[in-house]
């Protein structure tokens, strides 16, 4: 089991930097294609616009949209010119009305999605709507990589954010490929409630599971010794010189988390490390 279609969708040259060539080292190490798309975005909303509007205000907009896709398409085709794996670069021209629809569509067949980190500073509002396309529209695995981060390497050092729920689950499902070659795996465990029927044994059956896969893995539980989980996460990764987060998605509605905040919310924001998630 592997990652053969790695798909990114690239807005911004500066904030896509490292998510592009993280997209393209996975792709190499697991000898998969990879499909990267260059958005244009039109914001005429033609369904609004009114009767007998002006030719040249729609063209206008589109035009401007072209052109951006196409000025992506050139920069990207130029970082990877010296690319080692099989790959494919095109333009996605959409309008803003339609936005995230066109995203998922075009990825929706890929075995993993590679997205720029969305909050934080630097960050753009598309960046989030592209996460939250590719995270809600498609049912792959996304891996979110922070702006901050540099040559990343092999993911020799995994850990599982585990929280028993379903969300969780299926990021691990989605993450097997990193975890099996991976030199060590971690399941991370924060004030696991007492009242869960995995309460005598925390992590333990999660383990079974990938060790039925071929993954050793180790289980810390964790006490909630700062304010946000995200935090807490945060400072183990760090000290244990983790690689790569898997975790589940909003556990909450994403209004609530916007709103309120979320681990989901917070890790998107702070991670200094790649996250691989699933919804």
């Amino acid at each position: 089991m592997s990652y053969k279609t790695i798909a990114i969708v690239i807005f911004d040259e500066v904030g896509d930097k490292e998510a592009l060539q993280t997209a393209v080292t996975l792709a190499n190490r697991e000898g998969g294609h990879l499909d990267v798309y260059c958005l244009g975005i039109d914001p005429v909303r033609y369904d609004m616009a009114p009767m007998g509007a002006s030719p040249a205000l729609t063209l206008s907009g589109r035009g401007e949209a072209e052109t951006r896709a196409k000025t992506l398409v050139d920069w990207a085709e130029d970082r990877l010119r010296d690319a080692l794996v099989p790959t494919a670069v095109q333009k996605l021209v959409v309008t803003s009305a339609g936005l995230d629809a066109a995203i998922a569509r075009v990825v929706r067949y890929s075995d993993l999605i590679i997205a720029s980190q969305p909050y934080g500073e630097g960050s753009t509002q598309v960046q989030t709507i592209i996460l939250e396309a590719v995270l809600f529209g498609t049912g792959a695995p996304v891996m979110v990589i922070p702006r901050t981060a540099e040559n990343i390497g092999p993911f020799e050092r995994v850990m599982v954010a585990w929280d028993e729920s379903t969300q969780a689950l299926e990021a691990v499902r989605k993450a097997l490929p990193a975890l099996k070659n991976a030199t060590r795996a971690e399941i991370v465990m924060i004030n696991p409630p007492s009242h869960s029927p995995e309460r005598s044994d925390p992590g333990g059956v999660i383990c079974v599971m990938l060790a039925r896969h071929g993954v050793k893995a180790d289980v810390s539980i964790l006490a909630k010794t700062m304010p946000h989980v995200a935090e807490v996460i945060n400072r183990h990764a760090q000290d244990h010189a983790i690689d790569l987060i898997v975790m589940g998605a909003y556990g909450h509605s994403r209004f609530r988390e916007a709103m309120i905040g979320g681990a989901t919310r917070d890790m998107l924001e702070t991670a200094r490390v790649p996250i691989l998630m699933a919804h």
